[in-house]
Formats: structure tokens, C-alpha cells, sequence
């Protein structure tokens, strides 16, 4: 099953999957340093570097699966027709509250609501998912449904 993913986050991708196999050798050496202080089943540094070890194993296998799966969309080759799609940034306003909010709808790899980055499998982004700038749309929340208008389209690299 093909994943969509930006490009940027293939790249963010990547780097952990550097970092994470450059680590190796490091959890290596501490395994090492536990195993020669004696008895491993009461070694508490040897049990617990070889469990951040299968932690790193594990992390390294599923972002290894997703960039198998992806499917790289260039954000900079879409379409500029004011539509939310896959990529864009949209700035939307509670039209109860008037408070702003601004998106950037993203793939499951990649997504961060701390850093407004929106999984584009969630209720709240496929609400938004080709509509256009001046739509009022209502979108799900965790208590109700709220009626937001989309001020602003963009297609930020």
C-alpha cells in the first residue's frame, strides 16, 4: 500500500533513519561494557541497553517500510487552484470564536499536531480536502462539530 508523504518529509524521514543507524554502534558498545561487569541477569546497563536496542531495531524497520511505501508528492508541482489537497498549508478561522488556525495537510509519517502538521487520513483534514479558500466547512471536534472558514490556500515548499 503506496503512502503519501512530501518530499520534505521524506527527507526528515531519512535523517532519522541516518541517525538511528549511526546509533548502533554506541548501544553496541554499552551492551558490551554491561556483558564484561558479570552476571547479565541481574545486569540492569545490559538489559537496558539491549531494550533501546530492539527499540532502534524496531524504528528503523517501520521508517525502512515507509519510505518503501511512499509515495513522494512535490508540494512545488501541484496544481495552484486554491483547492485543498494533499500538501498544502491552510489557514482557517472558527467562525464562532474567530480564532486561526493554520494546517499543513501531510502523511501519516509525518504528521505533528505540535508543529500544525495534519495527517491527511484524519476526519478533520479529509473534511477540508477540496475545498476552497472562502468555503465555510464544518469539521469534527473532539466534543462537537464547528463551521470554519478557510481564509487561505497555500503551497508552501
Amino acid at each position: 500500500m503506496r503512502i503519501p508523504i512530501t518530499a520534505q518529509g521524506v527527507q526528515r524521514l531519512r535523517k532519522e533513519l541516518d541517525e538511528l543507524k549511526s546509533s548502533r554502534g554506541e548501544i553496541s558498545a554499552a551492551i558490551g561494557r554491561a556483558r564484561k561487569l558479570g552476571d547479565l541477569s541481574e545486569n540492569a546497563d545490559y538489559h537496558a541497553n539491549k531494550d533501546k536496542q530492539g527499540m532502534v531495531e524496531a524504528k528503523i524497520r517501520a521508517i525502512e517500510s515507509q519510505l518503501s511505501n511512499a509515495q513522494v508528492i512535490d508540494v512545488s508541482k501541484l496544481p495552484r487552484n486554491g483547492k485543498v489537497v494533499f500538501g498544502t498549508t491552510v489557514t482557517i478561522t472558527n467562525t464562532e470564536t474567530g480564532e486561526e488556525s493554520t494546517y499543513q495537510i501531510v502523511g501519516e509519517p509525518e504528521s505533528d499536531i505540535s508543529s500544525h502538521k495534519l495527517a491527511v487520513t484524519t476526519p478533520f483534514a479529509r473534511a477540508l480536502i477540496s475545498h476552497e479558500e472562502g468555503d465555510s466547512v464544518e469539521l469534527p471536534t473532539a466534543q462537537e462539530k464547528v463551521r470554519y472558514r478557510i481564509e487561505k490556500v497555500e503551497y508552501i515548499i
